[in-house]
This record gives C-alpha cells, structure tokens and sequence, in this order.
C-alpha cells in the first residue's frame, strides 16, 4: 500500500495543469503564420520576454525549438506543439496560437499551435505535458471550442473542462 501511495503521490507532483501553465497575455487569437516554424518566435518570444531578462537566452531557446520542429515536426492532429527544453529555465513557459480557419495560411490544419518550453531538469513533467497534449488532440469537441474562442477565460473554460 506505501508503494503505491509513493508512486501515485510521485505522479501527481509531475502532473502538470495545462490552465496553470498558460498565461492569459500568451493566448493568441486568428493566430496565423506561413509555417510552424516560423510561428515559434512569434508565439514565444512575448512570453519569454515577460519572464527571461537574458536575451541571448531568450535567442537561444527559439533557436533550439525551431532546430527541433526542423529535425522532427511536431504536428498531432489538429495541434502542432513546437518545444524545447533549457537548462537556464525554472519554470515551463507556454504559448497558444489559436485559429479556426488553420493557423498555418491557406491550410485548415493544424488550427492550434502550443508553443512551450521545459525546463531541462523537468523532464518528467514535459513528458507529461505532450502526453496531455496529445490527449487533447483527440478531443475534437473541446479542440473546436478552443480554436473558435474569442476570449481567454473561453480557452481556459474548455482546457478546465478536458481535465488538461
């Protein structure tokens, strides 16, 4: 009984609540770029700059996440979830480009693009949060309210309601 009250309270501390992690300032709404990677500085360059005040880290980070959707995109479904992790980070930073329309031009998908990054010694948690990421790829219903939203407390009504 120890154990598993060990390894359940070990999984908790490394869920992660995607409504904690995403800043209101970081949603953006009719989000569109020609590409996905060229989305990743658009989307997490404001939210790193109200959290990082080093700026080559900042550089940094954008360049390794845009090096990793290069080396292996990162779309699932009706997501596309560029990241990276960073040994200068503390905490996740999270970034929402939302469309309904497709937030890459003339493309009807992928319509969300959840930009983040870990922090390196975090990995557990970054693996819990694809793996909630992708579960929430494969709730249609919830993926329309969020790419059809107009307000924040709309995305976060929905991602509350998924369990995300």
């Amino acid at each position: 009984m120890k154990l598993h009250n060990v390894a359940h309270n070990a999984s908790m501390a490394a869920a992660v609540d995607l409504t904690e992690l995403l800043n209101v300032d970081d949603i953006h709404f009719r989000f569109e770029a020609r590409t996905i990677v060229e989305a990743i500085p658009i989307l997490l360059r404001p939210a790193l700059m109200r959290r990082v005040n080093d700026r080559q880290m900042i550089d940094d980070i954008i360049a390794a996440a845009i090096k990793r959707e290069e080396e292996t995109p990162t779309r699932c479904g009706s997501l596309a979830l560029p990241h990276a992790r960073h040994s200068g980070l503390a905490d996740f930073i999270l970034s929402l480009g939302l469309n309904s329309s497709g937030v890459i031009a003339g493309q009807p998908e992928p319509r969300l693009i959840f930009a983040f990054v870990s922090p390196e010694g975090r990995r557990e948690q970054h693996l819990h949060l694809l793996a909630s990421l992708a579960r929430l790829s494969q709730n249609e219903s919830i993926l329309e309210k969020i790419a059809g939203a107009s307000a924040a407390e709309q995305v976060l009504d929905a991602l509350r309601s998924a369990g995300v």
